[in-house]
């Protein structure tokens, strides 16, 4: 059984708790993702910023003095690296959200998205039907 280690994108752009909401806009489009995980100093997953929790901010006419920590998502589905693929298609389709913060011990270690599992499948397909 295919485990998300073997799927997951290890290089994550993250952003800790006391950046600015400014910072991590610029984060999200500079690398044209739709949210961040949020980690502290030593990389526990603290929760997650994304492009809906900003979105609410658009009138905030104090957005500038706005910290991560203080919109950021912190119930978070999060799944450990030894997991299975099964077990974050479970999350996808009874969730809507597009990735899934990867952890070990509770550190950030990697991100599966949709994107990700749905490339895997089509690899999977490939090979299966070219046998």
């Amino acid at each position: 059984m295919n485990q998300i280690k073997d799927v997951m994108t290890e290089r994550v752009f993250a952003v800790g708790p006391n950046a600015t909401i400014d910072q991590a806009i610029s984060l999200l489009l500079d690398h044209r993702v739709s949210g961040l995980p949020v980690v502290d100093d030593e990389g526990l997953l603290l929760g997650v910023i994304t492009e809906f929790d900003i979105i609410g901010l658009v009138y905030n006419a104090d957005i500038e003095a706005s910290i991560v920590g203080d919109y950021m998502t912190k119930e978070v589905n999060s799944l450990d690296v030894e997991a299975s693929l099964d077990d974050a298609a479970n999350i996808f389709c009874n969730d809507s959200i597009r990735r899934i913060p990867i952890v070990r011990d509770g550190r950030l270690v990697g991100v599966l998205s949709r994107h990700d599992l749905i490339s895997f499948v089509r690899e999977v397909r490939r090979q299966t039907s070219a046998v």
